[in-house]
């Protein structure tokens, strides 16, 4: 297993989206009082930039919102306020290319500690960390068959793209005692899902596979 590589010193002084606007990485904050926090409640996305251009981005975009409204999320900015503030992040980083977003939207604060949604009562919360950072993995990648499964669509639909990722987190460890780079994931019949972090995809007399969604 390779060391991952060291983070861009250009990150050192990036601006991040919270919430309504722009404050340095040192300066972001979320509400204690936030789903995330509380039980990391939330949606994401993983985008990367090329050449100036965001790839599939209407397509994360439109996951990102099916995934808040398979849980019910209330308050939700809409699509031109979330793409303005995604390029305005890039723009204040002057970031074009080689560059990787987590975007992230929070259910937002409770009025007090608890799990039900009822207590959000002031919207969603949206985070976008723009950075430079290459691919993940080098070439070729070495994967270990983790022990820990992929929920099964009949417990947590896999196509909601929730922070809750438990699973994987797991699974990766397993993976570093191992000494590989990823993990590969079976499904609750022992079918191959995924990797703890990414797609994965067989080419078969010039077919391209890859498991279903569900």
């Amino acid at each position: 297993m390779k060391k991952p590589a060291s983070p861009d010193p250009r990150n050192l002084d990036i601006q991040v989206w919270v919430g309504d606007g722009l404050v340095h990485r040192d300066q972001a904050r979320v509400s204690v009082f936030d789903s995330v926090v509380q039980g990391g409640d939330a949606v994401w996305e993983g985008l990367r930039v090329y050449q100036g251009h965001i790839g599939a981005f209407d397509a994360h975009l439109d996951r990102l919102f099916a995934s808040a409204r398979a849980m019910a999320f209330d308050q939700v900015p809409d699509r031109d306020w979330i793409t303005a503030a995604v390029f305005a992040t890039l723009e204040a980083n002057g970031m074009t290319d080689g560059v990787h977003i987590r975007l992230t939207l929070t259910r937002g604060s409770k009025i007090t500690s608890g799990m039900n949604p009822r207590l959000n009562q002031s919207g969603s919360c949206l985070i976008v960390l723009a950075e430079w950072k290459p691919p993940v993995y080098p070439e070729p990648v070495t994967l270990v068959t983790s022990a820990i499964r992929r929920n099964s669509p009949q417990f947590v639909d896999s196509k909601i793209h929730h922070n809750n990722l438990i699973n994987n987190i797991l699974a990766v460890i397993q993976a570093n005692v191992a000494g590989a780079d990823a993990a590969l994931m079976l499904d609750d019949h022992g079918f191959v899902a995924e990797t703890n972090d990414t797609n994965i995809f067989m080419v078969r007399k010039a077919r391209l596979f890859t498991p279903l969604a569900d």
